[in-house]
């Protein structure tokens, strides 16, 4: 058996549902979902090998409303960052938005798509 196929086992063997997994962010105390509540994406780090990432693009058909969505979502994790770390809240988003910005003004990771969006 080759090493990548070796390899692809036993990471099938350990993954976890993500679900159930104990890293899994607790929606306990948030917003109420209702059968009108669509979920955009969701991103998973994993140590030392990256993020995973899915987005689904159905419900947000004009590309700028998810860029509105990500600058919602940048200042929620700034006031995340400030609140868990004691940071001052403009700090922590001047960070995220500088190491944001460097990221998608000089390209330095590649991504990999699993899988390709579709309207089906």
């Amino acid at each position: 058996m080759g090493i990548a196929r070796q390899w692809n086992r036993e990471m099938t063997e350990k993954a976890i549902s993500q679900a159930e997994h104990p890293n899994a962010l607790s929606l306990d105390r948030g917003d109420i979902l209702t059968d009108q509540s669509h979920e955009i994406m969701r991103v998973w780090v994993t140590n030392g090998a990256g993020s995973s990432v899915w987005i689904s693009a159905r419900t947000l058909e004009d590309p700028t409303f998810f860029g509105y969505l990500m600058s919602d979502t940048i200042r929620h994790a700034a006031r995340a960052y400030a609140t868990t770390w004691d940071l001052d809240e403009r700090q922590a988003l001047e960070s995220i938005v500088s190491a944001l910005s460097a990221e998608l003004r000089n390209q330095v990771g590649e991504i990999t798509t699993i899988q390709e969006g579709s309207l089906n």
